[in-house]
């Protein structure tokens, strides 16, 4: 399917070319980059050179069309304003897009050429010497930068998962926009007379351009595509490289003496400065207590609207001078925490003695698991006050200038920025004290046990990994390759194991649903239209299994699972399927011809291969029939297609019936025949039209044969024998009181008589002897 789409893009992309010749050859109009885009078009995927000389051509076409286009602005008045507009607003865009992708090009040109310096040059890697034991502090410089360059590594790869998404959503617009574009043609050359062909031309020239737009836009997302995964095997590289420096000197890292003073004077600077900003901060809240005493005080006096506002305003100030005081004794107090953190740090480092690293140790899991809830409640904080933050933002947006509110409201957002900033502080010191906690622990070898719930914690942890590890693996994955613009852009559909089992829990929820109100539609036919219920239950299974099919679909598309993805089914797979499922193919296209031709329907009455019965139901493999003994045989649909059947009830529920008679000789036949029509008369269940009819059918061996045709009507629970011998004995009945006898069997036996028969008596044991 990827090829298909990929052919029909193509195919697109060349009648518009031919329209943009055929018209530039008449005059009409001239398309931005034509040329380009057909050499684009003709030679597919080209270097990067090449890809960009191409670009500065389109690019300098499109300045060209779009000069030209302001120039005639300026010396006449256009004719259709908004036409211009729009043209010069979709030329405009097209330059810049191609500006975007002419610069783009160039850094991958740049990156391309460019060679990575060697693991060697970096001077973190050249602070730590050549031979150990190495500085833990330029250890950690090193694991910062790899951390960093592992964090632009992730966003990098958002940003690619994000373009894939948009590639999906450009691509779609540009299949509708060479959809507008064929529409614009086809009403191009349909137009009449100079108004509507004038008309025609701008709509199909706007068209052009948006197509354009589309297009460039799809190339300028792959090209970015292709720079973002360039920069991202550039990080790779470096990030192995540094991943291999330091599990080298991890082993060997040692923290002096000195290097600890250091740390500890570094932190006794730092809880100074804090200690001085909170004095600051404790003598801004005397001045906001006493200000706001001083309003209290005024407030006896009457209210006024300023008196009002600079109230709330201290009291939005005391509350901001509390959370600056809260935060500010937070950082203080991790300050301390961490100076604490680097004592033991050098313990598990230097330390020989065992006891002394365990306690170490022990203090360090302490502080790094308290951490945890200190920066949960500072994001927390942080998030609630960037909330107020849009709200007063809102606000002042809403406000107009010069309103007295405005300064009110201004001043209010300031105080919000800035306890919002104290969060963050207090969030980022507890994230870098937690982040290198975590490492120290990390390059420990050796560390006590854990508790049981501690290990549960960690397994679990595991466990949900691997449960995500599982549910994000990628099955297989199908792309489908376009070419635009002489690029070919892939948009690549991975299918995982979780969308697969979402895709199945979402069916069995569908199939659910659907079976539901089938049934309820079920009962409906039954009870309001009055359908026969096996009718009605026939209907209920084809309706279902359009909408199974239905769902099936809609629940692919909804989990991004494409149709194509199933394409490897195809193959040997799909012959052996076929040849083992033919008889079921046969049977279930019989049952649709059944279905559609309606030539069997549930109801009739049936002969089929010396059984006789009434159809129940019409299924996809077999039709139900009932026989007139009870018993339901099973019939593969294909039968009724391959063999003669004969419907009793096909056009009508009439069926002629028989009941022959036998008289004896001498009996008065026209009185019998008038007996047999009176008989049948009364009967209620004998149709009276057509009429029932006597016929004199032969002169039999033992009886004049005569035969009461009549008709009745098939309805369920009616049994035509019961009807026959029902005749038979009122028939028997009249013509005994009407003294005709009923004929047997019999024969006569005739002996010549012209010579005497000749008798002998034979004596036992005498032997008779030939004369």
């Amino acid at each position: 399917m990827a090829s298909e789409n990929m052919k029909s893009v193509r195919q697109v992309t060349l009648c518009v070319l031919l329209w943009g010749m055929s018209l530039t050859a008449a005059g009409q109009i001239s398309l931005p980059g034509l040329a380009a885009t057909q050499k684009s078009a003709a030679t597919g995927s080209l270097p990067i050179a090449e890809e960009k000389a191409l670009a500065e051509t389109q690019l300098a076409e499109t300045e060209r069309q779009r000069e030209q286009a302001r120039i005639t602005a300026a010396e006449t008045t256009p004719d259709d304003p908004l036409h211009a507009t729009e043209r010069k607003r979709l030329l405009d865009r097209l330059v810049t897009l191609q500006g975007d992708k002419l610069k783009r090009l160039g850094d991958i040109a740049g990156q391309q050429q460019a060679e990575a310096p060697p693991i060697d040059a970096n001077p973190l890697v050249q602070q730590l010497g050549q031979a150990p034991p190495y500085s833990a502090l330029h250890v950690d410089a090193l694991r910062d930068e790899y951390d960093g360059l592992r964090e632009k590594l992730q966003a990098l790869h958002l940003g690619l998962t994000a373009r894939e998404g948009e590639k999906q959503q450009k691509l779609e617009q540009l299949q509708r926009a060479n959809e507008v574009v064929r529409l614009a043609a086809d009403r191009l050359s349909a137009a009449r007379g100079g108004t509507a062909l004038e008309r025609a031309r701008r709509q199909q020239e706007l068209a052009g351009l948006r197509k354009q737009v589309a297009e460039a836009e799809l190339t300028v997302l792959s090209v970015e595509e292709e720079w973002l995964r360039l920069q991202s095997s550039t990080l790779k590289t470096q990030i192995d490289s540094l991943h291999t420096v330091i599990v080298d000197v991890l082993p060997a890292q040692r923290l002096s003496a000195q290097e600890l003073e250091d740390q500890r004077k570094r932190m006794n600077t730092l809880r100074d400065a804090l200690t001085a900003e909170i004095e600051r901060a404790t003598a801004l809240n005397q001045l906001h207590l006493a200000e706001q005493d001083k309003l209290a005080r005024k407030a006896a006096s009457g209210d006024e609207r300023a008196i009002i506002q600079r109230r709330s305003l201290l009291e939005q100030a005391l509350e901001t001078d509390s959370a600056q005081l809260q935060g500010l004794r937070g950082l203080q107090q991790l300050a301390e925490v961490t100076t604490d953190a680097w004592g033991n740090r050098f313990v598990v480092l230097s330390s020989e003695d065992a006891e002394k690293r365990r306690l170490a140790l022990q203090s360090l899991e302490k502080v790094h698991s308290g951490l945890a809830n200190r920066k949960r409640l500072s994001q927390e904080m942080r998030d609630v006050t960037r909330v107020a933050i849009r709200e007063h933002e809102n606000r002042i947006a809403n406000l107009q200038a010069g309103s007295p509110e405005l300064e009110h409201e201004r001043a209010l957002l300031a105080l919000l920025l800035k306890r919002a900033d104290i969060h963050e502080r207090v969030e980022q010191a507890a994230s870098r004290l937690e982040r290198q906690l975590a490492r120290w622990l990390s390059d420990v070898a050796e560390k006590d046990k854990q508790s049981l719930a501690k290990h549960a914690a960690a397994l679990g942890e595991h466990s949900r990994l691997w449960l995500t590890r599982i549910w994000n693996y990628e099955l297989f994955a199908v792309e489908d390759v376009s070419e635009v613009d002489g690029r070919r852009v892939t948009v690549s559909y991975g299918v995982t194991v979780g969308k697969s089992v979402g895709a199945l829990l979402l069916f069995l929820a569908g199939y659910w649903l659907f079976s539901y109100l089938v049934r309820k539609l079920q009962d409906m036919l039954i009870r309001r239209f009055g359908i026969d219920p096996q009718v009605a239950q026939v209907i209920r299974r084809w309706v279902m299994i359009m909408l199974a099919v239905m769902l099936i679909i809609f629940v692919l598309n909804l989990a991004r699972i494409p149709l194509t993805a199933f394409a490897f089914l195809g193959g040997a797979l799909a012959i052996g399927i076929g040849f083992g499922t033919q008889t079921i193919i046969k049977n279930f296209i019989s049952g649709i011809i059944i279905l559609f031709e309606r030539k069997i329907r549930v109801g009739d009455i049936i002969e089929l291969g010396g059984m006789t019965g009434q159809v129940t139901a019409v299924d996809l493999r077999a039709t139900t029939v009932r026989g007139f003994n009870g018993v339901e045989a099973l019939v593969p649909n294909s039968s009724f297609l391959e063999n003669q059947v004969v419907n009793w009830t096909y056009s009508n529920q009439q069926i002629r019936r028989e009941v022959r008679v036998g008289l004896a000789y001498g009996s008065d036949t026209r009185k019998a025949e008038a007996l047999l029509i009176e008989v049948a008369a009364r009967h209620a269940e004998v149709l009276k039209a057509p009429p029932p009819e006597v016929f004199f059918e032969d002169f039999a061996d033992s009886s004049l044969l005569l035969v009461l045709v009549y008709w009745v009507e098939l309805a369920p629970g009616r049994m035509a024998r019961r009807i026959d011998s029902d005749l038979r004995h009122a028939i028997y009945q009249v013509l005994n009181e009407a003294g005709i006898s009923i004929a047997f069997p019999q024969s006569d036996v005739h002996l010549d008589m012209q010579h005497p028969l000749r008798v002998e008596m034979i004596a036992p044991g005498h032997k008779e002897t030939n004369k």
